[in-house]
């Protein structure tokens, strides 16, 4: 092998790692230019699923950590005391619709009398007549609301998904008590997933609502994930200030040469998710915000974010 083709060779490799270095430096820029942050996680709406009646549950067909549909069946409670109630409150109103009708009786009576012989009823026993008819009424109008206060307990014995959601963290079992206004378990609403990218606050400047984001998602790697910013926080909770020993104000001691840049919240909704990609409430993700193009049109083309920065 003679000198020229040494030197063609060590040109070609020296030309080959130019290139990749140059690409390498130019993915790095891109992705340094935008502002991102490693700090990002992915969040939803949880719904603490709360009885409206107390009692023992006596079915419950959920499995923790499963799909449910709004309006699935979670638990019943035990609706025998309810059933009791509302036919005691059927057998009220009854009752109170028979003395309603004795009140209209009386004072119609006393009516077509006074028409006949105005002197034959005195004007105190008409209006007491009167003043029993509306009392009567009353009753009614009490006996019907407590009828339908009876009903609605009984419904809420069945307590139903509100919204598609993932049953997580299932503690009930067959016999546990429900407490009416506790919450009894916890159901994460399957369409209401964001990510929010904590970005330092010396980064956020150029960042606005509708900006386009690549979220990356650590539990998938190479399958980068398209965004638009929704808004920025615009306020976080200060250490400093609280209330300490002897109601004294508890300050954290302060380094000057050291200026820790506080993080932002920079809330992201997903456009479009795929099928095979499953959500999960408090993972890892990374956030890269592209400033200036919330009026940029077309796809945006998604690449996984260097490891280095993921």
């Amino acid at each position: 092998m003679n000198k020229a083709t040494h030197v063609m060779k060590y040109l070609l490799t020296g030309a080959v790692v130019l290139v990749a270095a140059a690409l390498a430096a130019w993915k790095y820029w891109d992705y340094i230019n935008n502002p991102w942050t490693r700090d990002g996680q992915v969040h939803a709406q949880v719904i603490q699923v709360t009885p409206r009646v107390s009692g023992p549950i006596i079915h419950l067909p959920i499995q923790d950590n499963r799909m449910v549909k709004a309006g699935d069946l979670l638990f019943e409670i035990d609706p025998r005391t309810y059933q009791s109630a509302v036919k005691q409150a059927e057998a009220e109103l009854k009752q109170a619709q028979a003395a309603l009708d004795e009140a209209r009786d009386d004072a119609k009576r006393a009516e077509d009398i006074r028409k006949r012989d105005r002197g034959a009823v005195s004007a105190a026993e008409f209006t007491r007549r009167e003043l029993a008819l509306r009392g009567a009424e009353a009753k009614v109008l009490q006996a019907e609301a407590a009828l339908e206060d009876a009903q609605l307990n009984l419904e809420f014995t069945r307590v139903q998904a509100s919204v598609d959601g993932y049953v997580t963290n299932l503690k009930l079992r067959l016999g546990s008590q429900a407490v009416a206004n506790q919450p009894a378990l916890a159901l994460i609403d399957a369409d209401s997933f964001w990510v929010h990218g904590f970005f330092r606050e010396n980064h956020i400047e150029g960042i606005g609502a509708g900006d386009r984001a690549m979220v990356t998602l650590m539990s998938y790697p190479d399958r980068p994930l398209e965004g638009r910013v929704d808004s920025l926080g615009w306020g976080i909770a200060q250490q400093d200030g609280s209330t300490g020993e002897n109601l004294l104000p508890s300050i954290s001691p302060t380094f000057q040469w050291i200026r820790l840049a506080q993080r932002v919240p920079v809330r992201v909704h997903l456009v479009e998710v795929p099928d095979d990609i499953e959500l999960r409430v408090g993972t890892t993700a990374s956030v890269l915000v592209m400033k200036g193009s919330r009026d940029l049109k077309g796809k945006v083309r998604l690449t996984p974010a260097p490891r280095a920065l993921q």
